[in-house]
Formats: structure tokens, sequence, C-alpha cells
């Protein structure tokens, strides 16, 4: 049976990569001085164009439809930016000033019980006569808790604060810059959430509900370990883990922090649970995966809706409708069709170093990481000279467990290959034991985040002693990872301080290691074409050419 590789077709590319070029082009440069109308009309002939030349027999003709789409969809992708985000580069110039408006809470980051500030994202509706650009822009906020009123999910509440603008060039780095991948280049900080002006709506308010009763089904029994309990919550519903020094150091080293937020791992585990319980309890497949995405969905929304998990969502979805209604296509054109409709609903998610790692490596796994594992499995004939009908009961488990280490063993490679940059990048770290971390640390979080589906359902059920069991049973493990991580860690030649020598090599890294994914697939990684080892020569010339260490 051929690999998969070999059908690996995505014709949404076309639209999708000029679409990326023109966000790009807009977040670098703003409109130009004769605006941006004669820009739409540009990209309309254009597209006109394309249109007559798709109706052309010829290769001429091709290459002139290939053209004007692409120049058509970059001009839009520049066009859509700049409309939608029309502060993207204006600077504010103002000194910091003391503001009163109404904002309406988008996100709530959690904090530990004795934080000193509440902080979040927000959107203003309201401003005084002395700010009228304010409302319609989003801002980060920082409320002192002890005279604030403490804000619910997606409320709106009357703030004063100081604003002030965000930092830019090098000031920019780290958390400020993430801001700014969002949109958002203002704070309010020293602010004073003075009363609440419009309460969340019906499904915001559930979703809070019911976030609420779920935390307090997941720290059933687990009331005596709070830090165990606070990773678990972490891993479950999105709430930042209160990780002490040493642990945030482990989890960065390791590369295995994304354990900590709802992002693809999370969803897809609870999409494979919500699965797997709908085939015990024969639900009919097609039926099945329409409720299970419901039903994820909702998941999504209870644990906050952040951008990681939506877009996780959105992979799922596609994959799960192209697989179950057989409809034409493969998984990469699915990832593609997401990918684009990700980018459509927010074209500001492009910048976001969770969409680039996603994409990255997800792509890697479907592009290299399942022709490669079918290759290492072909190659495994552990008993070769025995005829398979004479194997005794350990030839088969020797057989089944050597498959699964082959088959994890090419998923951690194609994923180290493919996020190496975007820790580079990103963390300034180079983290070899990403690469054994995730092989053991992975197999090991699938247990804390079954045991805690099981635990949920149990405990919405009423079963509150099979739900204490099931966190028990999670902390455990939690435990064990914890202790691994921490320790392993420690060992020398495990991590290295590292930076790329220019800021720009981060996001041209990630995109150059997609188009080598992409194009092995397409070559089929023939031996030819250097099998699979154009990812990892790649790879090590960044690293070679691209990158300091130390520091």
């Amino acid at each position: 049976m051929p690999s998969p590789a070999t059908h690996l077709r995505a014709p949404l590319l076309w639209l999708l990569v000029p679409l990326m070029a023109g966000l790009i082009a807009a977040k670098l440069w703003p409109a130009p001085a004769f605006g941006l109308r004669p820009l739409v009309l540009l990209a309309a002939l254009a597209a006109l164009g394309a249109g007559w030349a798709a109706l052309r027999p010829g290769r001429a003709a091709g290459l002139v439809w290939g053209a004007n789409l692409c120049l058509s969809v970059a001009l839009g992708g520049f066009v859509m930016l700049l409309v939608r985000h029309p502060d993207l580069h204006e600077q504010d110039s103002r000194p910091p000033r003391e503001v009163t408006a109404t904002m309406r809470v988008l996100q709530i980051f959690p904090a530990a019980p004795n934080a000193r500030n509440l902080t979040g994202l927000g959107l203003i509706s309201a401003a005084g006569d002395q700010d009228p650009e304010l409302p319609g822009r989003r801002v980060y906020y920082s409320a002192i808790r002890r005279i604030s009123v403490p804000p619910q999910r997606s409320g709106a509440y009357v703030i004063r604060g100081v604003l002030e603008p965000l930092p830019r060039g090098a000031a920019a780095a780290g958390f400020n810059d993430y801001l700014a991948n969002l949109g958002i280049h203002q704070r309010l900080t020293r602010a004073h959430l003075v009363r609440e002006a419009a309460p969340p709506g019906w499904f915001e308010a559930f979703c809070a509900r019911a976030e609420d009763r779920l935390e307090g089904i997941l720290r059933h029994g687990l009331e005596a370990q709070p830090q165990t309990t606070s990773i678990y919550l972490a891993m479950l519903l999105g709430e930042k883990a209160v990780l002490s020094a040493d642990q945030q150091n482990a989890y960065m080293r390791s590369g295995t922090f994304h354990l900590f937020s709802v992002s693809g791992l999370h969803v897809a585990a609870i999409a494979g649970a919500i699965h797997l319980l709908f085939r015990l309890l024969r639900v009919p497949r097609r039926f099945a995966v329409i409720i299970g995405l419901v039903v994820l969905w909702l998941y999504v929304e209870i644990t906050g809706g952040s951008s990681p998990a939506e877009r996780s969502f959105l992979m799922i979805a596609f994959l799960s409708v192209y697989q179950t209604f057989r409809l034409p296509g493969n998984a990469l054109a699915a990832l593609v069709a997401a990918a684009l409709v990700t980018v459509l609903l927010d074209p500001l998610q492009l910048f976001s170093t969770g969409f680039q790692m996603s994409y990255t490596v997800v792509i890697a796994l479907v592009t290299m990481g399942r022709p490669l594992t079918e290759k290492w499995l072909a190659a495994w004939r552990p008993f070769a000279l025995l005829p398979r009908p004479d194997w005794r009961w350990y030839h088969h488990r020797v057989d089944e467990t050597g498959r699964i280490l082959l088959n994890a063993g090419a998923a951690c490679w194609t994923a180290f290959l493919a996020s190496t940059p975007a820790g580079i990048g990103y963390f300034a770290l180079l983290s070899p034991v990403s690469l054994l971390a995730n092989l053991v640390i992975i197999p090991l979080s699938a247990v804390p985040l079954w045991a805690g589906f099981v635990s949920m359902i149990a405990g919405l059920a009423g079963l509150l002693p099979l739900s204490a069991l099931s966190n028990a049973v999670a902390a455990l493990i939690i435990v064990l990872m914890d202790w691994l991580l921490q320790h392993g860690t420690n060992l020398p030649g495990m991590w290295f301080n590292a930076r790329f020598r220019a800021e720009w090599l981060a996001p041209v890294s990630l995109g150059l290691m997609t188009a080598v994914f992409l194009a092995g697939a397409a070559g089929r990684w023939a031996p030819r074409y250097g099998g699979y080892w154009p990812p990892a020569v790649t790879l090590a010339l960044l690293v070679i050419l691209g990158v300091k260490f130390g520091g």
C-alpha cells in the first residue's frame, strides 16, 4: 500500500501562501500614500485575469492564471489586515496619562492567590471626550486587586488607570511582543476596576459556571496537594500552573512547557476520549463525529476559548470531517483548509508563536512523520526467520513493543526537527533533551489527561468516589513527570542557551522548515532527493550558521 505522502495534495495552498505573503507585507509596511483603493482595484483586475486565463488551454495560460491568482490574493491579504486593524502601524506619541473608560473583558490571566494585580486583555467600548480614538481598541490591563471589582469573563467594567504605549523595538521582547502580535499597542497599568457596567452574556456565564464546576471536580481529593493540583488544572482547563522557578526552568529546558496550556495535545486527547466513549456506546460513526465536535467545541469554550485551543479545534474538525465523510482530499489538505479559515477569521494569528509552531509541527507530522513511521515499521522484522504461526506470546510482545517505540520515535524525531527553530527563536533554548523528554513525557501526560476526562464525566454523573480515584491516579503520574524532568534537565548537555543572530530568523526558519517538509512529501522522500535527511541537514545548517550560544 503506498504511503500517504504519495497522495498529499493541497490546492488551497494557492490561496494560503499568497494570503500569508500579503499579511506579512501589511505587518511590515503601512498603507501607501495613495491609499488602499487602487490596490483593491488592482486585486480585482488580477482576479479577472486569473479567471480569463483559467478558461484558456496551454502552459502559458496556466502561468498567467497562477501569477494573477497569487497577485490578487496577496493584495487582498495586504488590504484586509490594514482595514481590519487600521491602528497597526500607529505610534502613540502621547505621554502616559490617566483615563477612565468602559472595557469589555476578553481574557483573564489566572493569578496566584497572593498576587497583587489582576491582569488580562480587554476591548475599550467607550472613553471620555479626551480620548476619541480609544473605542474599538484592545488593551492589556493590570488592575490592583485589593481596590478592584473581581472581573468575570466577558463582562464589561468601568476602569480607571494609567494608559501608556507598549515599548517598541528591542524593548518589545517577550510578553510585549506577544501583545503586539495580537494587535495590542497600549496597556492600562495601576488600574482600578471601579464597577461592573454590564454582566456577561448568558452563554459566557454558563461557560464560567461550567468551568467552576469542572474545577471543583478535578480538585476533589487533592486538597492537600496544591502544587500538583495546579499542574493538573493547567493540563485540563488551561489555567496557568503556579510553578516554582525550578519547575518552570525544567519544563522550559526540556521542551515540554506546552503541556500546561490548552493546545493541540490537550484538545486532541479530549477528542480521542470523546470518540472512544461514543464507540463504547455504539453511537453511529457520522452522528458521533457531529455530536463529538459539538461537545469538543463546548469544552474549548468552557476552558476559555483561547486561540491555541480554537486553532486546534479547527484542525481536528477538518480532519474528522474529511476522514469520516470520505470527502475528496487528504490530511494535508484538511490542515491547509483549517489554517486558511483561521487566518481569515483572525489575520493576526499568523504572527503568533503558537500558530507558527503548531502548524509547522502538525504539517511535519503529516508530511514526514507518517511515511517515516511506515518506512521504519517495514524494516522492523525481529523474527524474520521464524514463521509467524510459530511465534510464542513473547515474540508478539517484542514485535508490538518495537512497533510502538518506532511509531513514537518517528513522531518525536519529526516534531523535534520542526519545533527546534521555535525553541531557539522564541525561548532562547536549544534542548536536545526534548527529543527524549517528549518520547517519555507525552505518553505519560496522556494518563492524567484521560484520567481527568474520566474524573469530569464521573463528577458530572455524581460518582465522586470514581472522580477522586481518577484524580489520585493523575496526581501520581504528574508527580512522576515532575521528578523526571527536574532531575533530567540537571544533567550536562541537556540544554543550551541559544539565540538566532537576527530576530527575523525565527519565523523565517519555521517557514523554511515547513517548505522543506512539503518539498520532501512532494518528492515522496525519494533517495535521489536525499530521502528523509533534508530536514535534518537544514536544521543543522540553521544552527551552525544562524545561532549563537551562551548569554
